[in-house]
């Protein structure tokens, strides 16, 4: 979300005072609106390099060991790795603490051997984090500030600084304690006032931890995150780094010491947080990394514009996997299975039938029962994860399609479907969108004859395909694919089918 979108949908006026206090001047006397409008218009000064550089080093060099510990894991580690770069704020604080857990686990498998090719760099390290320890349950910031001099001198990547810490019983905290919620909600609010992190709140009253787009652009730059930690995973999981010796080749020469022994997933681990991607392919000069042929076919697997130079290809690569969507885990006691069990009763509104079903109480939950139960669809049968919506002008759902979007709309209607009748609210959407919208999906009960003309019509004008599917289509569909293919995810260009659509295109 821009950081437009992001200040309109913050939750309370006093988030919006805790943001202000970054950079608006008197915000304390401003009323809402006047704070909103107040801060869209500093807005620059929120994603100034100079002035968040100046704010990260303030986090990292605080006397506060829980804002030094708890903003990195959240602002670096975590959102910034994550879609959007938001997270539901309850589960980022869970986030955070697994995060922890897991630092805690590493260091307890961590063993500096013998045989360890960088033996010497680590065991001196490890000497200077346990000298400033000594004393005191605390760190200083200019010892703090020290620590970081020699950690970038001798090349100690971030997770090893945490696992060595962790191995002197100091992190997260002495004698290895977690943070709890009510010390990550602390740090929360001290990073709103710092104007790095933003609280918006969705439809179903559901607070969301946030960077804005703007800012995470500037932040992304200043760590120099070129794809998202997902994302690379998944590109590192591609056939062409099947290799030891491409990945030992392109560690060693990033001046990191590695034995032969070592497995693939572990060289992997190594190049995932301490190597660029963009040097993991194309490696440190015009004539190294992966063969220009390798690239351009790697380019045309993913269906992109193969023209350009390798650098270019290169960078539509990158582009491909930051955009990577990660997987949304799913209980399995899913309440949405009753509701998409009764799928074309929401969409008919047989309000009679779904109360003695126990489905509804009021009219008004079977709108938003219809909306869950396609979520449902696409999340856990077609294994397309939907976007997390913020605000209130948006349709009912969003899916990533490579570089664009495909966007749904549900209707629960006693009668037929007339286009006409929305092609106003659906333009809206379209045109509102931060990304090209390659489809439209209306899902509806049945759907007007006039209105496979209507879509035809806003096709040609507007070069976006609106594809119209009932209920029925869409449920039996769902039901088929997940039993012919499981987990596999459904392919969504599918759905670019203008006018009606046709469930006898698919293979499966």
């Amino acid at each position: 979300m821009d950081f437009k979108t992001v200040v309109e949908n913050i939750s309370t006026s006093n988030e919006l005072k805790r943001v202000s206090n970054a950079y608006v001047i008197d915000f304390k006397a401003l009323s809402r609106t006047e704070l909103e409008e107040a801060l869209i218009k500093t807005a620059p000064q929120y994603y100034n390099r100079e002035n968040l550089q100046k704010t990260l080093d303030i986090c990292l060099y605080n006397d506060s060991r829980n804002l030094r510990t708890i903003s990195t894991i959240v602002v670096k580690h975590l959102l910034l790795n994550k879609d959007d770069y938001k997270l539901e704020s309850r589960k980022l604080n869970d986030e955070v603490i697994k995060f922890e857990q897991q630092i805690i686990k590493k260091s307890n498998e961590f063993v500096i051997s013998k045989k360890h090719p960088r033996k010497d760099d680590l065991e001196l390290f490890s000497f200077v984090l346990g000298t400033a320890w000594e004393n005191e349950d605390q760190i200083s910031k200019d010892e703090k500030n020290l620590i970081v001099k020699i950690q970038k001198r001798l090349g100690i990547s971030e997770d090893e600084y945490m696992i060595l810490e962790s191995q002197l019983g100091n992190f997260p905290k002495t004698k290895n304690i977690l943070h709890n919620n009510e010390e990550i909600e602390e740090v929360k609010r001290e990073l709103q006032r710092m104007g790095l992190l933003f609280k918006v709140r969705n439809d179903d009253g559901m607070n969301f931890d946030v960077i804005p787009q703007e800012v995470a652009n500037t932040l992304r730059d200043i760590y120099q995150i070129e794809v998202k930690k997902s994302g690379y995973s998944k590109l590192l999981s591609d056939k062409r780094f099947r290799s030891k010796d491409y990945l030992f080749k392109i560690i060693e020469g990033s001046g990191i010491l590695v034995q032969k022994y070592l497995k693939m997933d572990e060289l992997k681990e190594i190049i995932l947080n301490n190597i660029k991607p963009s040097v993991l392919l194309g490696g440190f000069n015009s004539k190294d990394g992966l063969s220009n042929d390798e690239i351009y076919g790697w380019v045309k697997e993913l269906g992109l514009k193969v023209s350009g130079t390798k650098a270019d290809r290169i960078r539509k690569i990158l582009e491909y996997y930051d955009g990577y969507k990660e997987k949304q885990e799913v209980e399995l006691d899913d309440i949405r299975v009753e509701w998409f069990n009764k799928y074309e009763l929401l969409a008919s509104r047989c309000l009679e039938e779904l109360r003695k079903s126990q489905i509804i109480v009021k009219d008004l939950e079977c709108e938003k029962k219809f909306e869950k139960a396609t979520d449902y669809i696409f999340q856990v049968l077609l294994n397309n994860d939907p976007l997390d919506l913020i605000g209130s002008e948006h349709p009912d759902g969003i899916l990533s399609f490579n570089d664009k979007f495909i966007m749904w709309d549900n209707k629960s209607k006693e009668t037929p479907v007339n286009l006409k009748d929305h092609i106003n609210q659906f333009d809206r959407y379209i045109r509102s969108s931060e990304k090209n919208v390659a489809s439209f999906l209306v899902i509806g009960p049945s759907f007007t004859d006039n209105s496979i003309e209507e879509a035809m019509k806003y096709q040609l004008l507007n070069d976006t395909v609106i594809t119209m599917i009932t209920a029925k289509d869409l449920k039996e569909l769902a039901l088929k694919w997940k039993a012919k293919k499981n987990n596999e995810s459904f392919p969504l260009g599918y759905f670019k089918q203008p006018g009606k659509f046709n469930s006898n295109l698919i293979s499966y």
